[in-house]
This record gives structure tokens, C-alpha cells and sequence, in this order.
């Protein structure tokens, strides 16, 4: 199965990858790459370094109802976890990241896993919010209009359906969240063909799994975490900018500020794109939706090479500087990934899982009673 999905996953890469770079002219790729200043590369990636931090934040929030953990300490999870995505296919990244955090801080697995989760569709949620400011400021109508004629209907109605099903998801989550006892009654209905010798034991990581959402019980909470989001996004729409000055892009609009919409706009819709379980760091897909994106903005003239050269090196700035702390970090650690995959996979398919060191039972009661 672990083989299906790496073959699956760098499918997917290779063939969108192919159509990235075949629908560009190669030596005027490679003329591009080399006329580039990356003298804005350095901050660019340091505003990235930033976002990641406002991810530990709110992570920190995310969590401090199981709990308390500094967000100095949650960094470095945050990076290994993006590391293991840019470098493991179908978003296996989270399970790791989730028991990274288990052993450095004794938090249940599955909780962790289900506040990564929802930090997801939080993350997909802002991103939409994103694109929907940008409605009245850039030329999104245009923009849909260019990439139906280019590339037919399909995309957009599954960028829709994307959408919606991750707000769907949202209330889904916020509903177990007020009703934990409800939410875990419906789970075990759904399974209730699993064999009887196995029904405690789900029941047990169905309690773990709510009770990953209980930081959505409180509004303010809810407030500070959709706060807590905004800054994330920003700053890595920040590095598309400054990336942008490297190749010139800030010559195709008016302003800076009209380039800081575009660029948010970009950034938007490519990470709802590439959030898909899929390919190792979404490449493939994150690089051939940005640029499409990107070049069918109305009235922006930037061509596919210019396109291609550009999206090339914002992906690489987000991807390797992850890679190269996370190994960094796990190197201090005296730990390989290969060894924390294969602990984390072991680890949530076997019965260990019931060493969590939580209560369920009073879990799930006191959740209802907190109501």
C-alpha cells in the first residue's frame, strides 16, 4: 500500500511537472533563471521562517486545551512536519509530525493528528477569504473567464467543489466539537460492522479525535485561531512578492499594491490546489497552477517563460529551507526520518496507541458537561 501511494504520488508530479516545463521555451527558461536577482531571495525566505512561526502560534492554541506547549518548542515540530510533507507523498508529513510531537511532549497522537486537521481547513478556509478580498481589487471574473477558455470548465467547478467541501468539513468539525458525546455516537454507528473485539479500541481513538477539536468550543478561542491565521498566508504571500521583484514581475502591474493582490491571489488558489493528498510537496500541481494563474491575470502580459522561470524558484524557497532545517533538526536529535516515518506508521496502526496517557471516558463526559 505504502508502495501504491509513492508510485501514485510521483505519477502525479512527473506528469504535471511535464506539462509545466514542456509548455515553456527551455533556453529562454534557462536565459530567465540566470538574469534573476536573488538578492530578494534571502528575505523572501526569511518572511517564510516567519509564517512558520505564526503556525507554531496558533498551533500552541490549537492545542492548549490537552496541553500547554511553548511555541519555541512547537517550531521545530512545525519544520520537521513540513519537511516529511515536501519529502513524503499523500501528506504523510502530518502523521509524522503528529508523532514527533508525541514523543517530545506526551500529547496523544490522534489528537494531534486531528488538531493538524483542523489547522488545514482553517488554513483552507482563510485562503478562500483571501481570494474572496480579492474580488473587489484584482480581476478574479477575468481571471476564471482566461482559465475556462484555456483550460475548459472542469478546474473551476472542482476548485468550487473544493471549496465547499472544506467548509462542509469545517461545520462537521465545529459540530463534534459542541457535541463530542453525539459526534462519537454517530462515529460508531457509521462502524458499527468493525468486529466486536476491536469497538473499545476505536472507541477509545474516536474520544482522542474529538478531542482534538475542543479548542473550537469557545468562540474567542475560534476568534484568535482565524486571527492567528491571516498572518501565515500573509507573509508567505510576502516571499511571492519579493520573489517577484527578482524577476521583474513588479514592472507588469500599476503598483505595488496591485502586485501584493495578484500575488495573494496566486498564492490562494495554488495552495488550495496542491492541499490535495498527492504528490511529495504538491510539486507538480502547486507549480503548474501558480503559473496558470499567475499568466491569465488580466491585463499582467507576463509570459509562460517568465512564468514557469518565477514559479520554479518561489517553490524551491518554500520546499528546500524546509528540508534543510527539518534534517537539521532531526540531525540534533539523533533521529533520521526514515526511522520517525516508520515509527509513526508503526505507531498509529498498532495497539500502542492505547498508552496514550488520557482519560476518555471523562473526556467525552466532561466535554458534554463543559457545555
Amino acid at each position: 500500500m505504502n508502495r501504491g501511494k509513492f508510485w501514485v504520488g510521483l505519477g502525479i508530479s512527473v506528469a504535471f511537472l511535464a506539462i509545466f516545463f514542456l509548455t515553456s521555451e527551455p533556453q529562454l527558461l534557462l536565459g530567465t533563471l540566470r538574469q534573476a536577482d536573488y538578492v530578494f531571495l534571502f528575505p523572501a525566505i526569511g518572511l517564510y521562517l516567519i509564517s512558520i512561526f505564526f503556525r507554531a502560534l496558533r498551533w500552541n492554541v490549537l492545542l492548549k486545551h490537552i496541553k500547554f506547549i511553548k511555541p519555541i518548542r512547537l517550531y521545530p515540530v512545525v519544520v520537521v512536519g513540513y519537511m516529511a510533507n515536501n519529502l513524503l507523498p499523500m501528506r504523510l508529513g502530518e502523521v509524522v509530525r503528529s508523532y514527533y510531537l508525541s514523543e517530545r511532549e506526551g500529547v496523544s497522537k490522534v489528537s494531534a493528528l486531528m488538531s493538524i486537521f483542523l489547522e488545514r481547513v482553517l488554513d483552507a478556509l482563510i485562503l478562500i477569504l483571501l481570494i474572496v478580498f480579492c474580488i473587489p481589487f484584482s480581476p478574479v471574473f477575468g481571471l476564471a473567464e482566461a482559465f475556462e477558455q484555456h483550460h475548459g470548465g472542469l478546474y473551476l467547478l472542482t476548485g468550487i467543489a473544493l471549496a465547499f467541501l472544506f467548509f462542509i468539513m469545517f461545520l462537521l468539525l465545529f459540530f463534534a466539537a459542541l457535541s463530542p458525546s453525539r459526534a462519537q455516537a454517530i462515529f460508531l454507528f457509521v462502524l458499527k460492522w468493525v468486529p466486536s473485539k476491536f469497538k473499545p479500541l476505536i472507541a477509545q481513538n474516536i474520544a482522542k479525535l474529538i478531542e482534538g477539536l475542543m479548542s473550537l468550543r469557545k468562540l474567542d478561542t475560534m476568534a484568535l485561531l482565524f486571527l492567528l491565521s491571516f498572518p501565515v498566508w500573509l507573509c508567505e504571500a510576502g516571499l511571492f512578492v519579493l520573489i517577484g521583484y527578482s524577476f521583474g514581475l513588479n514592472d507588469s502591474y500599476q503598483n505595488l499594491i496591485e502586485m501584493a493582490l495578484a500575488m495573494i491571489l496566486v498564492t490562494s488558489v495554488a495552495n488550495i490546489a496542491s492541499s490535495v493528498p498527492g504528490p511529495p510537496g504538491g510539486i507538480g500541481i502547486f507549480e503548474w497552477i501558480a503559473r496558470e494563474v499567475l499568466i491569465l491575470i488580466p491585463a499582467t502580459g507576463i509570459d509562460r517563460t517568465l512564468g514557469t522561470a518565477y514559479v520554479s524558484v518561489v517553490h524551491a524557497a518554500l520546499l528546500l529551507p524546509m528540508i534543510l532545517f527539518g534534517q537539521l533538526i532531526l540531525w540534533l536529535d539523533h533521529i533520521s526520518l526514515v526511522r520517525l516515518y516508520r515509527s509513526s506508521r508503526s505507531s498509529m496502526i498498532s495497539s500502542d496507541l492505547q498508552a496514550d496517557n488520557d482519560d476518555e471516558a471523562h473526556f467525552i463526559k466532561s466535554g458534554d458537561d463543559q457545555k
